[in-house]
């Protein structure tokens, strides 16, 4: 009888410890005065065809090369480049990154835009975007854009889609197309008549411009030069629908205000605007191209329910976020960071000191954001919990709710109570490997720490593990699985995938 008494402790033991504990799943709490706000689901209609769910991939861009410019216009705003250049990233450097980040990223599916391509770099010669930039090309090419092809063909390789970063608003006076757009008058015009001085150039007046067919000419020639079509997205940046125009106020301080319609000697309405710019989106569209473009402010078409863009870079709308789902609006730089947010590769490793810098930046960022969000992205969203020092709760089903703290500005996500990223600390499956995996990271390193799998995720017993790094894996012995705990010790910056044999 003692025996099976024995016995009994003995397996209840063992399943208390392949079991997931059960504690309160409503474990981040906020002080003081609070505020809850339902999602609900607005009506939603594409009225374009996606070509991916941008909210199952890693998006971001990569800077190449700015023009320079004196600050021609109240002392600040560019007019045209002043010849000087910036080169951030070659074509060849472009390409090693791209690589580091897909053995960083496990494979995810990609889309990198190229920001500083053409001309001289950044908002260099536009309304014209027929010309590579010399200064960013392989040595072995004829010309840039022979490069820029190179480029986006060998990145699938890295299950990366290259594409392009461009602008349809602006207008330089030192474009090639400048003065074909001022004879042709869809350049925006003041009451008086006289060209619209904006905050970056002169000012595209989109209904005028479509109306004459010269959007879809240069959406046209751009196509022919470069494969945009078989990439199936493009970002348009400051695709706005107000004019930003600058001015000195009363205080002699520069201040810029927002003019809509954009042209009002043209005497089109702020709708006629707003149509314009869709019918530029669906022009993309019918080539089979997305367009994804800057921020949800001042950027979108019509109600944010009328789906023309399948994510936003800077995704701030609240608005968005409780009522429509991810796939249906999300974006890179998102501001309901209870929601989720993810790396912003171009300021990384444009700012970063080194390469190798720049990869470890990047691979903190996708671990402690993208790697987050996406788990985030497969559970329905339910509330958001605010309270008066902006930190936020995050409520999404099957138990999952996140908490947000902006003075730390810190993130951590439980699951039915089990805590599975808390102070730079993560431990969550690469949901795009499937529901046999985790990934470990550990922003200042910790010691034989033990975690809960959460549920609907399994680990069996012969799995292995992975060091993952720009170069690739290295295994990983340091770790014990117990039923659904998990015993490991990282390094400080170490990522770990434990993974099916």
């Amino acid at each position: 009888m003692k025996h099976l008494s024995l016995l009994f402790v003995i397996f209840a033991a063992l399943l208390s410890c392949s079991r997931p504990r059960t504690s309160n799943p409503e474990v981040f709490t906020l002080e003081g005065k609070t505020d809850t706000l339902l999602f609900r689901q607005a009506p939603f209609e594409w009225k374009v065809t996606p070509r991916y769910d941008y909210s199952k991939m890693l998006v971001t861009k990569l800077f190449l090369c700015q023009a320079e410019y004196n600050g021609d216009f109240l002392g600040k705003c560019k007019m045209r480049d002043n010849g000087e250049k910036t080169v951030y990233l070659t074509i060849n450097q472009a390409y090693d990154l791209i690589r580091g980040m897909d053995q960083i990223s496990l494979g995810i599916p990609k889309v990198v835009y190229l920001v500083g391509w053409q001309y001289n770099g950044h908002d260099s010669k536009y309304p014209a975007f027929f010309e590579g930039n010399e200064s960013v090309k392989r040595p072995e090419d004829e010309d840039a854009l022979q490069s820029i092809r190179w480029l986006m063909d060998a990145a699938k390789e890295y299950n990366t889609t290259v594409s392009l970063h461009i602008n349809m608003f602006d207008a330089f006076d030192d474009s090639p197309l400048f003065e074909k757009y001022k004879d042709a008058d869809v350049l925006a015009r003041k009451k008086d008549g006289s060209l619209m001085n904006s905050e970056w150039g002169y000012k595209v007046c989109y209904p005028a411009e479509w109306e004459k067919g010269l959007a879809q000419e240069r959406i046209d020639s751009l196509c022919s030069l470069l494969p945009i079509a078989e990439a199936g997205t493009i970002h348009i940046d400051a695709f706005h629908q107000t004019a930003p125009v600058p001015f000195i106020n009363e205080d002699d301080e520069y201040e810029v205000g927002l003019v809509s319609p954009i042209s009002e000697w043209h005497g089109y309405t702020a709708e006629q605007d707003m149509e314009a710019r869709a019918n530029i989106v669906k022009y993309f569209d019918s080539k089979g191209i997305d367009v994804t473009t800057e921020g949800a402010w001042n950027m979108t078409i019509g109600d944010i329910t009328e789906g023309y863009f399948p994510m936003y870079y800077h995704f701030n709308s609240e608005e968005m976020c409780l009522s429509l789902t991810a796939s249906q609006a999300n974006g890179v730089n998102c501001g309901i960071r209870a929601f989720g947010n993810n790396v912003n590769g171009e300021q990384t490793f444009k700012n970063a000191e080194s390469a190798e810098a720049g990869f470890e930046e990047f691979k903190k960022g996708f671990c402690e954001k993208n790697l987050i969000c996406q788990y985030l992205n497969t559970f329905g969203r339910k509330a958001l919990i605010k309270d008066e020092k902006d930190n936020n709760i995050g409520v999404f089903e099957d138990g999952v709710r996140t908490k947000y703290e902006e003075e730390e500005e810190r993130m951590s996500v439980a699951k039915d109570g089990i805590i599975l990223v808390s102070g730079g600390d993560v431990f969550l499956p690469a949901v795009w490997l499937g529901n046999e995996n985790i990934v470990a990271f550990s922003e200042n390193g910790f010691t034989s720490k033990t975690w809960t799998l959460p549920s609907g995720v399994s680990l069996p017993r012969n799995a292995k593990a992975w060091t993952i790094s720009r170069n690739g894996r290295t295994e990983f012995t340091d770790f014990k699985i117990r039923g659904r705990q998990v015993t490991l010790t990282l390094a400080p910056g170490q990522m770990v995938l434990i993974a099916k044999n």
